[in-house]
């Protein structure tokens, strides 16, 4: 699994615009596209953070997407929100889940 992670800021009073792009458009856009997995959203209230995670079965996937991203970045610019360094893409390493109590270890 992939995953693009991109970070913006944004006054905190336009948090709650950005987060609906994401939400509302953003990944019903990425849906169509083969191999997209799920997509979450983090947010510093406070601060206007916002730091979405989309998820991708392969890198080849979320490649595809690309034009996809950049749509949803000229809307966010438009929005005010300011990128924080550049999109990361990365790999996988494991997903750990909580243990069932008084499960044996693997």
């Amino acid at each position: 699994m992939f995953s693009r992670i991109g970070t913006f800021d944004v006054s905190p009073l336009k948090l709650a615009e950005l987060v609906a792009h994401f939400h509302n458009q953003v990944v019903p856009a990425f849906s169509e596209h083969t191999g997209f997995l799920g997509y979450q959203a983090y947010v510093d209230q406070e601060r206007g953070r916002f730091v979405g995670v989309s998820l991708w079965s392969t890198r080849t996937e979320l490649e595809a997407s690309a034009g996809t991203a950049r749509q949803a970045l000229e809307v966010a610019f438009k929005i005010g929100a300011t990128p924080v360094g550049e999109p990361q893409i990365l790999q996988v390493a494991f997903n750990a889940k909580p243990r069932e109590p008084g499960a044996p270890d693997a």
